[in-house]
């Protein structure tokens, strides 16, 4: 600890650039693992003078200074100290301006990186609403940055900010601001639910859109006349299979007629979690029956055939026959208006989840 301890003195903005740029990298690669991380984050002098380097002239010793930041968040206790002591200093460190101004900008060679860092703060769901006050102005240029895959001259790929964006929709204010027609935060979002080159772009995408489907006032925006989140859920289930006439008149447009190459989600936590939002959108007799007309039910029918011979993900079959157990019962066997208006007991619960388990075993046997 003494050793650690002895560094800060030559991490100062005025310490000759060799002794910082020693001390720096010593102090990153302490944390890469969880006792040098416990040991700096033990030591508020030492993360602010790692605050102060995150803004060097010097390009090295600002990009070792993020990096440290970002392996610092990494885990919740690490992220909340952080926001913490960033607000209690004096002066106060901005971390999430500092964060949204380097993403924001088209020449910032760390806008990865801070938006990792972001992403690592966003995360733990009890910062969320103080990163949304500060947060909240910038969104639309956030959402800018993100939708426009060449936005940063200097290579950045700003993939991180779909996580961003999928963290700030834990809260209800998220997922309000991220719905609001102002805004139109999800439609520039949505193409990306199927962005083939990065897995983080689309599984934070499909996050959001989790969430959002999660939340029930929602519901009507979701199954709207353009069909567009619909079609973001939608499309990464779908194959390259025909359908007839009749069945693909029920189709959103977008989804009829899909080319030979088209491919399906690679990602099984991804197709679950896709199957996860359809099943929330079976809560309700109005949805229910928007479901039906649009396809849903032809579309997983497919689906299912290729789970079971091509994708072998056990939970996502069982994920995909949730939902089609619903669709293909007739309104008045269900017998119910909302399916969030029955109670179920813990007792319950831990039944459903112990067939359920005992079923997945069974599914590819």
């Amino acid at each position: 600890m003494e050793t650690v301890k002895e560094l800060v003195q030559f991490m100062q903005p005025n310490q000759r650039l060799d002794l910082k740029a020693v001390a720096l990298t010593h102090v990153l690669s302490l944390t890469g693992s969880t006792e040098g991380k416990d040991a700096i984050l033990s030591l508020d002098d030492m993360l602010m003078a790692i605050f102060g380097l995150t803004l060097d002239a010097n390009a090295t010793v600002a990009k070792d200074a993020v990096l440290s930041l970002i392996n610092l968040t990494a885990e919740e206790a690490g992220a909340f100290k952080v926001f913490q002591l960033a607000q209690q200093v004096q002066p106060r460190f901005a971390i999430v301006d500092v964060a949204a101004k380097q993403i924001s900008d088209e020449q910032a060679e760390l806008a990865d990186a801070w938006s990792m860092v972001l992403s690592n703060l966003t995360r733990v769901e009890s910062l969320v609403p103080a990163i949304l006050d500060t947060l909240e102005p910038t969104l639309l240029q956030l959402a800018k940055a993100f939708a426009k895959l060449d936005y940063n001259k200097k290579k950045c790929k700003l993939h991180y900010l779909a996580s961003i964006f999928c963290n700030l929709t834990q809260v209800s204010r998220g997922r309000e601001i991220c719905c609001q027609p102002k805004y139109q935060l999800l439609q520039k979002l949505l193409p990306f639910a199927s962005f083939e080159e990065s897995v983080v772009r689309r599984g934070g995408t499909i996050g959001i859109i989790k969430n959002i489907c999660f939340d029930v006032v929602y519901h009507d925006i979701i199954l709207n006349e353009q069909d567009d989140i619909l079609v973001a859920i939608l499309q990464p289930l779908c194959g390259p299979e025909e359908f007839s006439d009749e069945d693909n008149e029920k189709l959103p447009i977008e989804l009829q007629y899909l080319p030979e190459s088209k491919t399906r989600e690679s990602d099984p936590d991804l197709r679950k979690m896709l199957l996860e939002c359809l099943l929330q959108l079976c809560a309700t007799r109005r949805c229910r029956e928007v479901l039906r007309a649009k396809g849903v039910y032809e579309i997983l029918r497919e689906y299912h055939k290729w789970e079971a011979k091509v994708g072998r993900d056990s939970e996502c079959l069982l994920a995909c026959e949730n939902v089609v157990d619903i669709l293909l019962k007739k309104e008045e066997e269900i017998g119910l208006d909302n399916y969030h208006s029955v109670e179920v007991s813990a007792e319950q619960a831990d039944k459903f989840a112990q067939d359920d388990a005992a079923y997945v075993k069974t599914l590819l046997d």
